[in-house]
């Protein structure tokens, strides 16, 4: 018979699963971060991630959207996981000179 989800948060077994997957996802992010050179190394052995850092990528470049293991359903906030486009747009300046040149009223349809 299925447990409920009352029932498996009661229970040490799932509970010793839930931080077992949850610590082997946080070694392959961390390994994964070392391998893209997003990691800083402090002098006293912690490792923060640079703000610099470019989005996490896998060997093919596709980019690795990596979910926060302890809260469900959000994304990480860290800057390794931000993608940062430059907003490339022409922008039109509306003067009212140019409708002096232009006849822009619609006179019939």
């Amino acid at each position: 018979m299925p447990l409920t989800k009352e029932e498996l948060q009661k229970s040490e077994f799932y509970q010793r699963l839930k931080e077992q997957d949850r610590a082997k996802y946080l070694s392959e992010l961390e390994q994964n971060r070392v391998l893209n050179d997003t990691v800083v190394i402090t002098e006293d052995d912690n490792k923060i991630i640079s703000s610099d850092a470019q989005p996490l990528r896998n060997e093919a470049g596709f980019f690795l959207a990596v979910e926060d293991p302890y809260e469900d359903n959000t994304n990480l906030k860290d800057p390794d996981q931000l993608i940062k486009l430059e907003s490339k747009t022409t922008t039109y300046v509306y003067d009212p000179y140019w409708s002096l040149i232009i006849d822009r009223d619609f006179k019939e349809l």
